[in-house]
């Protein structure tokens, strides 16, 4: 199950739930891998992956309804099956204890932090026991320094962390934890080694841009070992346990290096080398190795275009119509060939809305009409955001990286897809380099080392929740809406790194893990 959390107006995260930080030296926010995420990285997922079944199991004996649902239901349709589970396994009890968990956390942070404050019953006496404790071990919670934020530059990992202890002198990173038994220790020692060896405390401002962001510094703490607070809801009893943070600093390594291996490209068909292939490939995700900027001929080109918008009343257009992440005029900053074509294409836009003349063809350039917008349709995909040149460069590269049977194997698929006139190039003849296009690119790179078709659907199955007979791979990839293209690359990647296991059949492909993705709003085609 992928890991993540419901975002709330005070925290940014990306489309994967991962903290959106900005880098000492970035530009803009990144995505930081959780830090709970990466501890889980060497659990043995036996346990829960047995404990699920037996909730689905409990869950099932007590609803005859669910009974009677699971023998109506075809055996070909996952989708409808995976969600009678989750209604099982919820009904045994399953989210029970992680919901009084949850609960129990935030009237301990409550207790820290509001004056008076008293937990509601059976729970009383749960907060009493951890203050309880707290004292007889000789240790107070550091002022202003619970469910605080903290990010690790070197490895993009962010998380939040539940408290400091302090006995006076020493400070010490500590966790809360709620399950009935202290299992998978390991990860809670990986866990707060990450928190204790941060670099900043980080507070998310209002921007989006990560502008408002705040970095301070990590108080002082005991890289050695740190506290864990073990109290079950409505028991009244609460242990606390040294953990070991040396031993989980060891294992941060070997996580960070097993989440590397996971994407290596272990596995291609023998075939023979194909150059004509190989030949082709320069071409199938354009983009250059250096990357072209324009030129001052250029902006004065463009700036009386701009101005002209300017004094007939379009300023308000002009800023809207602004491609995201590129820089304007003013700025004075480099601006890429790419980048100054999707400036035009939208500066061509805007005069067309306001009846202005189009000027003389830019400096250098042979004026061509299929340079100028095209005409609104009245069907369009969401293509999301227009991507800089450099990630397509970088697909680029990934593509030549394949053997020749994944190239021949991706050129087919956008061959298709061109046949059926169905958008996923990102250049030529309707092509454009959007967030979705390249979601799609990517998954048909993640999947042709695989170069296998029966794969690719069981991936799009997985990923859209919907059958995909009677098409080929192009119509299919082609139909992929942006919230369908993000799920696609989800799977894709599961599959690769080991999270979903494939089996071939005779006639098709099965995938089976601990493996999520949201389908609530794919359509059916």
């Amino acid at each position: 199950m992928i890991d993540t959390t419901i975002n709330t107006p005070q925290v940014r995260r990306d489309q994967w739930g991962r903290y959106k930080v900005l880098p000492p030296a970035g530009s803009k926010p990144e995505g930081y891998t959780r830090a709970t995420t990466i501890a889980k990285t060497l659990d043995d997922g036996s346990g829960l992956i047995g404990w699920g079944k037996r909730m689905v199991a409990l869950g099932l004996s007590g609803r005859p309804d669910l009974v009677a649902l699971v023998g109506a239901t075809d055996d070909t349709d996952k989708k409808e099956l995976d969600k009678i589970c989750e209604r099982a396994a919820e009904a045994g009890g399953a989210t029970i204890r992680r919901d009084l968990g949850t609960a129990l956390h935030a009237m301990l942070e409550n207790s820290w932090t509001i004056d008076g404050y008293t937990a509601p019953a059976p729970y009383t006496a749960d907060v009493a026991a951890v203050h309880q404790a707290l004292k007889n071990a000789g240790l107070t919670v550091l002022e202003n320094m619970t469910e605080r934020m903290i990010v690790n530059d070197h490895y993009k990992i962010a998380g939040t962390f539940d408290l400091i202890l302090t006995d006076g002198n020493t400070n010490y990173i500590s966790d809360i934890k709620t399950g009935s038994s202290l299992m998978g220790a390991l990860a809670f020692s990986i866990q707060l080694a990450i928190y204790a060896g941060a670099d900043n405390l980080y507070t998310q401002g209002a921007a989006a841009d990560g502008s408002d962001d705040i970095r301070e510094p990590m108080p002082q703490l005991d890289d050695t070992r740190g506290v864990i607070i073990h109290v079950q809801p409505a028991s009244g009893k609460c242990d606390l346990h040294w953990i070991d943070l040396d031993q989980g600093l060891e294992a941060l390594e070997v996580a960070i290096d097993v989440r590397g291996i996971r994407k290596a490209k272990v596995l291609s068909r023998v075939e023979p080398s194909d150059p004509l292939v190989f030949a082709q490939v320069d071409n199938i995700f354009p983009g250059t190795v250096t990357v072209q900027y324009v030129t001052e001929e250029w902006r004065d080109w463009v700036r009386p275009r701009i101005a002209a918008i300017i004094a007939a009343g379009g300023a308000a257009d002009m800023v809207r119509e602004w491609p995201p992440d590129v820089p304007t005029l003013k700025e004075e900053k480099p601006i890429t060939e790419g980048e100054g074509d999707a400036i035009e294409e939208k500066v061509c836009f805007v005069e067309k809305m306001f009846g202005i003349p189009f000027p003389e063809p830019a400096p250098g350039v042979d004026y061509a009409p299929e340079r100028l917008p095209e005409p609104v349709q009245r069907v369009t995909i969401d293509e999301g955001r227009d991507i800089p040149d450099r990630w397509v460069i970088e697909l680029n590269n990934r593509a030549n990286m394949l053997t020749p049977v994944g190239r021949e194997w991706l050129i087919a698929i956008l061959g298709l897809a061109d046949v059926a006139k169905l958008p996923i190039r990102m250049s030529g003849a309707g092509g454009r380099a959007t967030d979705r296009r390249l979601l799609i690119c990517n998954s048909i790179v993640e999947m042709a080392d695989h170069a296998d078709d029966q794969l690719a659907r069981a991936i799009i199955t997985q990923a859209t929740g919907t059958h995909t007979g009677g098409h080929d791979l192009g119509t299919l990839f082609g139909q992929l809406d942006f919230t369908e293209s993000q799920n696609v690359q989800r799977v894709a990647a599961a599959v690769n790194t080991g999270i979903l296991t494939a089996t071939w059949h005779d006639d098709h492909v099965t995938l089976a893990g601990n493996f999520s993705v949201n389908t609530e709003t794919q359509k059916n085609k």
